[in-house]
């Protein structure tokens, strides 16, 4: 079935479900990615995967997801939680600080070194 997806539509990407969830659920434990499952599509698709719906996936399911042939993964989420940490961080750093300028250099800067992480992580560096 895949494959005739692929071909009949003309897709460039595929995001298929391997056990990752859209957005980190809040009371839920992280999912587990079926790599057995990615190395399938992989092979029947014959165009890069695309993992939406990476937040809150352990690094270990990562690493095995790229090389069953994930090729971009979205960790939107994640990133956004890091911002609102910064934010906190910086409100609580500086109660009287109404400039909006001055408390996004902590949000940032946790933005900053999740996407660092990330990108290390996903690239093997």
């Amino acid at each position: 079935q895949v494959a005739r997806f692929v071909e009949e539509t003309g897709i460039d990407l595929l995001a298929p479900a391997v056990g990752n969830v859209h957005g980190m659920l809040k009371h839920s434990p992280n999912p587990h990615l079926f790599v057995k499952k990615i190395k399938e599509f992989r092979k029947a698709a014959n165009v890069p995967l695309v993992l939406h719906g990476g937040s809150g996936i352990p690094d270990e399911d990562f690493v095995q997801a790229i090389d069953a042939g994930v090729r971009i993964i979205h960790i939107s989420t994640e990133l956004r939680r890091a911002w609102r940490s910064g934010l906190e961080k910086g409100l609580a750093e500086h109660p009287a600080e109404v400039a909006p300028y001055k408390l996004m250099e902590s949000a940032l800067a946790e933005i900053k070194a999740v996407a660092l992480a990330r990108l290390r992580l996903f690239n093997k560096l």
